[in-house]
Formats: structure tokens, sequence, C-alpha cells
């Protein structure tokens, strides 16, 4: 519901607790008013003061997405793509990061939570052969690459389900990129597809 408000939430909260406290003050001399407004008005303040200091902000693209893009990533795009770039691209409370769950799943987190990998940027792409990929591209000065290599190893495929092909890459040092492209058909399933045509034109021959 409050995902995609023009400002964030914290500051609707926050303007909404100034406005409440300050009617209280200015009510000083009508008790009833008074009461309502500061009761109101400065959990409110406190409140919005709070999810302000635990506010994590949307993650920005390295570039701007074109029309094509777009089109794209509309024809494209898997549930588990959409999903992580709206829950990147929109303001969170109360995590310790963007996907924090995900990268403790995938047993990426340094002695403390406050070491979890941050994502500093994403982008969208379009491969050689036409498929939509995400890129994640994270700051990771306290887990190693080596344990970014063993989790890959053993559990991105997985994780992030059979539609998409995991691939990672380290762009330069304490820097990992993830990208998730848009599985295509198993040969199988193409070949299946073609006998079955072949067949039925036969048939009908």
């Amino acid at each position: 519901m409050f995902s995609r408000l023009p400002v964030p939430l914290s500051v609707i909260v926050l303007v909404l607790g100034v406005a409440g406290t300050i009617w209280g003050f200015v009510e000083y001399n009508n008790p009833t008013a008074n009461l309502i407004g500061l009761s109101i008005g400065l959990p409110l303040l406190l409140g919005g003061a709070v999810m302000k200091a635990v506010e994590l902000k949307p993650v920005p693209p390295l570039k701007a997405a074109t029309d094509e893009m777009l089109l794209l990533r509309e024809q494209q795009a898997t549930d588990i793509q959409i999903q992580i770039r709206e829950d990147i691209t929109k303001y969170n409370y109360g995590a310790d990061a963007h996907l924090d769950t995900a990268l403790e799943h995938l047993s990426l987190k340094g002695a403390t939570d406050a070491e979890l990998p941050r994502i500093a940027a994403y982008n969208e792409e379009k491969t050689e052969d036409g498929r939509y990929a995400l890129r994640l591209r994270f700051n990771t000065p306290k887990v190693p690459y080596k344990k970014w290599e063993r989790s890959y190893e053993k559990q991105m495929a997985g994780f992030f389900g059979r539609d998409v092909e995991v691939a990672m890459t380290m762009p330069q040092k304490d820097v990992v990129d993830i990208v998730l492209t848009t599985r295509q058909p198993d040969a199988d399933t193409k070949n299946t597809g073609t006998e079955a045509a072949e067949s039925e034109a036969e048939t009908a021959a």
C-alpha cells in the first residue's frame, strides 16, 4: 500500500507528528484540543524519527531503463526478477539491508548483521542473444569473495529458481555482481514442440 508513495513514509509520519504537536501547543488554552494534539503528535514525531533512522533508501540504477528495456522486462522478466527489483527500488524499514533474508539464507554475512553485503546499484540488461538480465551490484568489504564462490557453487542456482541463470563476477575489489538472466527454453522442449508440429503436419497431409 505504501511502497509507491511519492515521498518516504517516514517523512509523512514526521510531518503529521510535527503538525499534531504544533496544533497541541497552539491550543494550549483548550485542554481537550491540547491533549489530543500532543497525544497524537508526539508519538508520531518520535515514530517518524525512528523510521527515518532505520530507513533503507531505494537502490539506484546504473543507468535508466530505455523503452526497449521496459518492453523486454514486460515480456521476459520472471517472478523472482520482478520481486527482487521491486524490493530494492522502494523504501524499506526495519531491515538490516536490502534482501537481508536472502543474503543470510545464502550464507553471505559477516560476523554481525551490520556486516551484510549492501546493494550499491542494479542494472537491467539485454544479453547478446536477446534475453532479459537483472544485475545486482554489491559492496562487500566484510564478506570475502571465497565465501561468495562457495555460495555460488552450492546454493545460488537453486535459491533463485529454475527460470533464471545465475552468473557472478568481481568487477573490482570488494564489489560483486550477481546477474540473473532469464533462462531460454530447454532444447528438449524445443525439439519436442518441433516434432509434435511435424507430426501434426504429416497427419493433416
